[in-house]
């Protein structure tokens, strides 16, 4: 070869400002000097556009703002760090505003832009901030500290946490319609559950999510492999039943077309919380206990798994009237501990007996497409927030379930925030939803 370098020139206009960039790229680290060469020429393109919406802005601003003058701002993008210079205003409650800023979500005192946090954020949803941090810096090429991660955590989290908040005042407390979702389920199945996570200085050592899952049934994807269909998961802290039913209402609402479903398949472990997480969607509702837990408490009150799986396949085809004869036999049988574990089973299937058969024991011809929730609290909340020594505060908690439930759309930039303005009565009314789901 006669020469070690490649000239290359590019030339770029933004409105009225013409930049160009020559450089000469050594044969030896072409790739290394393109891709720096592409990000500079990237970063130079992005200060010229702010320069351009803010001249556009200064010729729009409300008649009563005053123009202060200039200050220059540092801001870490997806392209890198960019040092621009930006108008600042005074509106009529002497407040400074800076259109700039709030148009790439920058907070008042942070320099990551709203899609630096979103891309910090979905990468620590599914790894510690720590190394969430190393990834965020190689791909953007600046340098960002895990506590930072953190704070982009807590802030895009509980953002999404906030609106959904307000989405439920507005529902249910200030009465304003929820238009209904576009997804057809003539048979919705819903399963839910909880799990405890540890705390670190908050008044309580502990703190149960609940976690909640709907779809339309489920699809084989392998061999007794399958995957639910139009799956929607939901998580929460800090509320008690009813309000988590009205979560669960609105989220169903705003996900499926209710219309037209004719029945719902609910399944959980048999608590109190669980067996009624659904009841406000009014909805014909057959609840099914959930077979790992039914087989769970049979092998540990028998401790011998033939003769559990005899006692689980009898309720499942026969029901507990009929099977509980035997039951009370082998209870009467057994002693010390043993006997303890039996009646300890016998209360269990008792409190759930409405939930023991299956569904084709109850002439319903709906096949129960149930039995994934306890994958779907793994994925949501145990793999990130368990285990590793992880304690969380309770702010942390939120953001952390809200990130972990819209991971997929932070990642691809797609997530639609909620507005934040609560109404101002405090009065509950759900009526404006009856007219939306059909009755049997």
């Amino acid at each position: 070869m006669t020469d070690d370098a490649v000239n290359i020139s590019i030339t770029i206009k933004v409105e009225d400002v013409v930049m160009e960039i020559q450089r000469k790229v050594p044969v030896d680290a072409v790739e290394e000097s393109i891709h720096s060469m592409i990000t500079g020429l990237g970063q130079q393109v992005l200060n010229g556009v702010i320069q351009v919406l803010d001249d556009r802005i200064a010729q729009n601003v409300p008649a009563g703002w005053r123009n202060v003058g200039t200050e220059l701002r540092w801001m870490v993008s997806s392209l890198g760090a960019v040092r621009y210079k930006r108008r600042v205003y005074q509106d009529e409650q002497h407040s400074r505003r800076k259109p700039i800023d709030d148009l790439f979500g920058l907070p008042r005192y942070g320099r990551m832009n709203g899609r630096v946090q979103e891309m910090g954020s979905s990468l620590a949803s599914s790894e510690t901030y720590r190394l969430a941090a190393d990834q965020l810096s190689y791909l953007i090429k600046t340098p960002i500290s895990h506590s930072s991660v953190q704070r982009m955590v807590w802030s895009v989290g509980n953002r999404i946490a906030d609106g959904e908040e307000a989405e439920c005042k507005r529902i249910f407390e200030g009465g304003e319609p929820l238009e209904g979702g576009q997804i057809p389920a003539p048979v919705l199945y819903g399963e839910s559950d909880g799990v405890w996570v540890h705390l670190q200085r908050e008044a309580k050592r502990s703190t149960e999510v609940r976690v909640a899952i709907l779809s339309t049934g489920r699809k084989r994807v392998g061999k007794d492999r399958f995957r639910l269909e139009n799956k929607h998961c939901m998580t929460a802290i800090g509320l008690n039943s009813e309000a988590w039913q009205e979560h669960i209402l609105r989220e169903a609402h705003a996900a499926y077309d209710l219309t037209q479903t004719r029945i719902l398949i609910s399944g959980g472990d048999g608590n109190q919380w669980v067996r009624h997480s659904f009841d406000q969607m009014g909805l014909p509702q057959q609840f099914v206990l959930d077979r790992f837990h039914l087989q769970r408490a049979a092998r540990r009150a028998y401790q011998d798994k033939s003769v559990a799986r005899h006692v689980v396949t009898r309720l499942r085809q026969e029901g507990f009237n009929a099977v509980a004869p035997e039951l009370k036999q082998h209870i009467q049988q057994a002693e010390g501990n043993q006997q303890k574990l039996l009646l300890d089973f016998y209360r269990y299937v008792l409190n759930n007996q409405d939930g023991l058969l299956d569904l084709q024991y109850r002439a319903c011809s709906t096949p129960a497409c149930l039995g994934a929730i306890e994958g779907n609290v793994d994925k949501l909340v145990v793999h990130r927030m368990k285990g590793r020594g992880c304690s969380w505060r309770l702010s942390g908690v939120r953001a952390m379930l809200a990130l972990c439930r819209n991971a997929d759309q932070l990642r691809s930039h797609a997530y639609r925030y909620l507005p934040l303005r609560t109404p101002p009565r405090t009065y509950r009314t759900t009526q404006f939803l009856e007219h939306t789901i059909k009755k049997m």
